[in-house]
């Protein structure tokens, strides 16, 4: 059947397939939905810079407008994933910093070279 259902757990099955199966194709259906409307949108996208491209070139003696070099998506999602991947390592380092911090503070018999404590700002002055 076109919900994804055999004949026979339609009629004779749980009616809890049958009704998970009924969610399962809206979910699909409302996803193929978005999918298309992102893809029309992004289409729009890639139009109006060409446009812009031709007109800013036909208006203007030193225009320096150019159609996008690579895919528009693409170029935005590779800036996230390495904006992501800074915060990532920044934590890292911070995290490996604080460690070895209070190792020394813990480790060093100089306590010339021993972290101080700081305060947390809960103590009441």
């Amino acid at each position: 059947m076109a919900i994804g259902v055999s004949y026979e757990d339609f009629w004779h099955g749980d009616p809890e397939i049958v009704s998970f199966a009924i969610e399962v194709d809206e979910i699909q259906q409302r996803n193929g939905i978005v999918r298309n409307d992102f893809l029309a949108w992004n289409t729009g996208r890639y139009v109006m810079a060409g446009v812009g491209v031709v007109l800013s070139q036909a208006f203007s003696k030193t225009s320096k407008a150019k159609y996008p070099a690579e895919p528009l998506i693409a170029a935005e999602l590779d800036e996230q994933l390495a904006e992501q991947k800074r915060e990532r390592e920044l934590v890292k380092a911070q995290n490996d910093f604080l460690a070895v911090a209070a190792a020394l503070s813990r480790t060093t018999p100089n306590q010339e070279y021993a972290v101080p404590n700081v305060p947390d700002g809960t103590d009441a002055a």
